[in-house]
C-alpha cells in the first residue's frame, strides 16, 4: 500500500504541476500550453504519471467551481482561477493489486477567505479524527466528532433545494486489494492492523468544495500514517 500511495502521489504531484504553471485567461478561465485547460486535460496528465509510475488509474477526479460539490463528480470542461479544485487519485499499482487514495484541494490563483476557512476547516477535520483512531474505539464515535467539530465551526450539514451540503458523506474506508474495502470507519471499532482512508470533506455552492484524504494504519498505540504529501492551497 506504500508503493502503491507513492503511484498515488507521483499522479497527483503532475495533475498540481499543470495547475501551477497554467495561465489566468480571459474570464478567469485557466490557459495552458496555448489551450483551454479542462478537467479532461489535467486528469490525461495525472493519469499517464500514475501509469508511468507502475499504477493503473481509474476513474480519477478533477473537479472545480460548482462541480466540487459534488463528492462523485469526476469534472468537466474548462477549469477556472480562484475555485477550489478537487483532485482525488485512487489507482491500483499493477504489481501488488493493492491501491492508493488521496485526495488534495487547489486553488489556481488566490483563494477568498471562504475558500481558506473551509480548506483550513477541513484539513483540521482530518487532523482531529486522524489522533482520535486507536484500538477499541468506535470509528462511528470519530465520524461523530467529526460531525460536531464541523457543527462546532459554523458548517452546517443540510438539504437546500434537493441538494445536500456540509458534510454529507463518510469519514473514511477500508483500503487494501479493493478501493473500498469492508469496513468504513463509522462502522467498525478499530483494531491493530486495519488500514483506512480519512477524507473529510465540506460542500457548498457559492464556495466550492473541499476534501483531504490520507492513509492511515491502526497501531497497538494509535495509528500510523502511511501518506505524507504536502501541497498548499494556492497555487
Amino acid at each position: 500500500i506504500r508503493k502503491a500511495l507513492c503511484i498515488t502521489a507521483a499522479g497527483l504531484l503532475r495533475a498540481v504541476q499543470v495547475l501551477r504553471t497554467a495561465k489566468i485567461g480571459r474570464d478567469r478561465v485557466l490557459r495552458w500550453n496555448g489551450k483551454t485547460l479542462t478537467s479532461e486535460m489535467v486528469r490525461a496528465e495525472c493519469d499517464s504519471a500514475v501509469l508511468r509510475a507502475g499504477g493503473i488509474p481509474d476513474g480519477t477526479i478533477v473537479a472545480g467551481g460548482r462541480q466540487a460539490c459534488d463528492p462523485h463528480e469526476r469534472g468537466h470542461g474548462p477549469l477556472r482561477a480562484h475555485e477550489l479544485i478537487i483532485l482525488d487519485v485512487f489507482p491500483r499499482d499493477a504489481r501488488s493489486g493493492c491501491f492508493g487514495d488521496l485526495t488534495r484541494t487547489v486553488v489556481r490563483g488566490r483563494a477568498s477567505e471562504a475558500q481558506r476557512d473551509l480548506w483550513n476547516t477541513v484539513c483540521a477535520a482530518q487532523k482531529l479524527a486522524i489522533g482520535l483512531i486507536k484500538p477499541r474505539v468506535k470509528g462511528a464515535s470519530v465520524h461523530k466528532a467529526v460531525q460536531d467539530f464541523f457543527m462546532s465551526r459554523g458548517y452546517r450539514t443540510e438539504q437546500k433545494r434537493g441538494r445536500w451540503t456540509g458534510f454529507f458523506h463518510g469519514t473514511g474506508h477500508g483500503l487494501g486489494l479493493d478501493l473500498h474495502e469492508e469496513p468504513r470507519i463509522s462502522a467498525t471499532v478499530f483494531r491493530p492492523g486495519q488500514i483506512f482512508t480519512v477524507e473529510p470533506g465540506l460542500y457548498y455552492p457559492g464556495i466550492g468544495g473541499a476534501r483531504h484524504e490520507d492513509v492511515v494504519a491502526v497501531t497497538s498505540g494509535g495509528c500510523r500514517r502511511l501518506s505524507r504529501l504536502s501541497v498548499p492551497l494556492e497555487l
